[in-house]
């Protein structure tokens, strides 16, 4: 009769580590002396496999699913011009009924926007990459803003330059197209 154990098979023991030796080499034994894998768990399989068709679906130009708009800061179509050196930006969504409205901005190295008050509604910034001075803050990928309505704004300057997402009032975003207008 056999006995099953849950410890994974290893592989044999390399040979020992040597301060001396490359890293490369180093390496190749450490790799060696791991478990081997484990098969994922279907959970997990799925999930995998599921990237993978979403990822071919997209090379491939594939409609998304009903309902479904999918969009990116990477694609070229979409962003616009503004008469402010260094900044664009590209609507991603406008949703009257709601009053709601969501904006890529870029803004390049050095780019600054104007100091103004939120008069139309309040204003939400999540940085996606890059960073950016704004309310006499230092702000960095990951960070996030509310301003609300009737706060101020001083300029804001990117000092590397970045991409943001900006959620604002339809009201707010209508007046800002006409201001920011190259």
């Amino acid at each position: 009769m056999s006995v099953k154990t849950n410890k994974s098979p290893r592989r044999p023991a390399p040979e020992p580590l040597s301060p001396e030796a490359p890293l490369a080499a180093t390496t190749a034994k450490i790799a060696l002396a791991a478990p081997v894998a484990a098969a994922p768990s279907p959970r997990v399989r799925e999930a995998l496999l599921a990237r993978i068709r979403g990822a071919r679906a997209a090379e491939r130009g594939e409609t998304p699913p009903p309902g479904w708009r999918f969009d990116s800061a990477h694609a070229a179509a979409g962003w616009r011009a503004t008469r402010l050196p260094g900044v664009r930006l590209k609507t991603l969504s406008v949703d009257d009924r709601r009053d709601v409205v969501q904006v890529l901005i870029e803004m390049a190295p050095g780019a600054t926007f104007p100091d103004h008050t939120h008069v139309a509604g309040a204003e939400e910034g999540l940085v996606l990459s890059g960073d950016i001075v704004t309310g006499g803050r230092l702000m960095r990928a990951g960070d996030y803003y509310h301003a609300a309505e009737g706060s101020a704004q001083g300029v804001t300057v990117s000092p590397s330059g970045c991409t943001g997402l900006l959620t604002l009032t339809a009201r707010a975003w209508k007046q800002w197209r006409e201001a920011l207008a190259p």
